[in-house]
C-alpha cells in the first residue's frame, strides 16, 4: 500500500474613563479559569493533557461523536477545544505512554491487538496490554511519530485524506507527514517550551506574536504594526514599545489569505497596553470582539511582566469556526459566492440574531458592543494572538 506524503467593541478609554452606572469590570471567576489553559508546543514529552494535530492537515485526533464506548471510532476533525480531543498522556515503563482520552477515560487501542498493516486505531478501556502502549519519537521541528509498543509500527492519519472522519491505522513508518504529530500541552506539569514565548523573548518590550494553527495561510495586521503572511504552523513577531508605554485602543485581525473580507468584518483581538485605572498601575486590558464580525477564530494568551501571577486565567479563547452556522442575515460572501465573515449588521442589539449566535457559540468573546463582563487584564509584558486555536 502507498501513502501519498502528505471596534466597534469598545474604546477602552472610554470604558476607563467613564465608569459612571457600570462598576467595575469583571474578570472570570475561579471556576471560569480553571476551563482554559495556557498553550505550549513541546519538544518533548512530559504527563500531561494534550490536543494532538496531524502535521499532514493541522487537523486533530478526535474520538467520533464524543463517544464514551468502548470500540468507538478514532478520527480526524477540525479542532475544536472538545474534551474529545483532549487525550491525558501518562508514562507506563521504558519510556511507552498510554494516551487516555480526557472526556471517555479510555485509551487509544490498536483494534484486537493486532499485528497488520492497516489495524485500526480504536479507543478501548485501558487494560495495560502493549497495543495500548506508545513511544514517542522526536523528528524535528517539535513533531512526533507515534509508535505502537507490540509492533513498533506507527499512528498513520489513513492515506494521508485531509477529510474529517478519517480513520487512524497502524502502518510501517515512512517519514511521510501523514504519520507525523505535534502536540499542544493544555495542561498538567507546567511547559516543555521553557518561557512559552518563542520569538517573544522577556526584554522589557512588549511584543505580540501572532501564531497560525490553521491549516491554511494566514494574512495577519494591526493599526500598529506592519502585517504579513503565516503558512501553517508559523510565528512571527512584533514589538510594539516598552512595557510602560501607553498605548490605548488598539487592535488585531488576520483572514485566509487573498480571502480578506474587509473593514469591520474580522474577528478581533483588541488592547490598552499599560492603561492605569483605580488601584492598576500599568496593566493591560485586553477582550476578542465579535460585535462587528467572526471570519476566524482566536486566542490571546497574555505572559506575565516580571514572574507576578496577575495573568493567571486571563486567557481569552474562542476556538469554533462560526462561518458554516452563520445567519443568513449575517453572511457576507466573495465574489465566488463563498462565506468569508459573518457579519453583525445591528451591533448595538444584543438581541439581534447574529449577536445571539455569537454569543451562545463563545462565552469569551464580545457579541455585541455593551457586552463588558468578557474583558481581561493583568500585568503582562508579551502576547501570543493565535488564529484557529485547539482550545
Amino acid at each position: 500500500m502507498t501513502h501519498r506524503s502528505v471596534y466597534r467593541c469598545l474604546s477602552l478609554l472610554g470604558v476607563l474613563g467613564g465608569l459612571t452606572g457600570c462598576g467595575v469590570i469583571e474578570l472570570e471567576s475561579a471556576e471560569e479559569r480553571g476551563q482554559l489553559q495556557r498553550e505550549a508546543i513541546v519538544s518533548s514529552i512530559s504527563e500531561g493533557d494534550y490536543v494532538i494535530r496531524s502535521v499532514a492537515t493541522n487537523k486533530c485526533i478526535d474520538i467520533a461523536s464524543g463517544s464514551t464506548a468502548d470500540g468507538a471510532k478514532v478520527q480526524q476533525y477540525d479542532c475544536n477545544g472538545t474534551n474529545a480531543q483532549k487525550f491525558h498522556i501518562s508514562p507506563t515503563s521504558d519510556g511507552y505512554w498510554k494516551i487516555i482520552n480526557v472526556n471517555s477515560n479510555k485509551a487509544l487501542d490498536i483494534s484486537e491487538n493486532s499485528t497488520a498493516q492497516n489495524a485500526k486505531v480504536h479507543q478501548w478501556s485501558y487494560v495495560g496490554g502493549n497495543n495500548q502502549q506508545f513511544k514517542f519519537v522526536a523528528r524535528g521541528n517539535n513533531q512526533f511519530s507515534i509508535h505502537a509498543r507490540h509492533t513498533d509500527m506507527v499512528i498513520d492519519l489513513y492515506w494521508g485524506s485531509a477529510d474529517n472522519g478519517t480513520e487512524y491505522v497502524q502502518y510501517p513508518y515512512t517519514g511521510t507527514t501523514n504519520q507525523l504529530y505535534t502536540l499542544d500541552k493544555v495542561s498538567g506539569g507546567g511547559t516543555d517550551n521553557p518561557g512559552g514565548r518563542g520569538c517573544a523573548v522577556a526584554d522589557g518590550q512588549t511584543t505580540l506574536r501572532f501564531i497560525n494553527r490553521c491549516s491554511f495561510e494566514v494574512e495577519f495586521a494591526g493599526n500598529n504594526i506592519t502585517g504579513g503572511t503565516l503558512g501553517s504552523g508559523q510565528e512571527a513577531c512584533r514589538t510594539i514599545g516598552s512595557v510602560t508605554a501607553y498605548m490605548p485602543t488598539k487592535r488585531y485581525w488576520g483572514f485566509r489569505k487573498g480571502e480578506d473580507p474587509g473593514f469591520e468584518k474580522h474577528s478581533l483581538a483588541e488592547f490598552g497596553f499599560n492603561e492605569v485605572f483605580y488601584s492598576y498601575t500599568s496593566w493591560d486590558w485586553f477582550n476578542l470582539s465579535h460585535v462587528d464580525a467572526h471570519n476566524l477564530p482566536l486566542k490571546i494568551v497574555p505572559y506575565e511582566l516580571g514572574g507576578g501571577t496577575t495573568c493567571s486565567g486571563q486567557i481569552r479563547s474562542c476556538p469554533m469556526d462560526l462561518l458554516p452556522g452563520c445567519p443568513a442575515e449575517g453572511q457576507f460572501r466573495n465574489a465566488a459566492g463563498k462565506v468569508i465573515s459573518c457579519v453583525s449588521r445591528d451591533r448595538d442589539n444584543p438581541n439581534s440574531v447574529v449577536a445571539r449566535y455569537f454569543d451562545a457559540a463563545c462565552n469569551q468573546s464580545y457579541s455585541w458592543s455593551g457586552d463588558d463582563s468578557v474583558m481581561a487584564a493583568c500585568n503582562a509584558e508579551d502576547f501570543d494572538i493565535v488564529f484557529c486555536p485547539p482550545n
